[in-house]
């Protein structure tokens, strides 16, 4: 579930996929909250998409790390190095 074959306006490839597959899992999560508002799920139903969701949000978490926020800010720091 790829949400754009455009390529990022970023120049680090690293964090461009990072982006694209934060991108992915994002759109999983919105798809399971959907799911979740179904009015006819069943009990297992219920648990199976909590279980996928609990997964995706540990996925989520563990993307999202430091390195992660770090290779953001040289990205930001290296726009205003542009600008100059």
């Amino acid at each position: 579930m790829q949400i754009s074959d455009r390529p990022l306006a970023v120049t680090n490839s690293t964090l461009s996929t990072l982006i694209a597959e934060l991108g992915t899992e994002c759109l999983k999560v919105q798809a399971l909250v959907n799911q979740l508002q179904l009015t006819s799920l069943t009990t297992n139903q219920q648990a199976e998409i909590l279980a996928e969701l609990l997964a995706a949000a540990v996925h989520l978490h563990n993307h999202c790390d430091e390195d992660f926020q770090a290779l953001i800010s040289e990205e930001m720091e290296n726009l205003y190095d542009d600008e100059d």
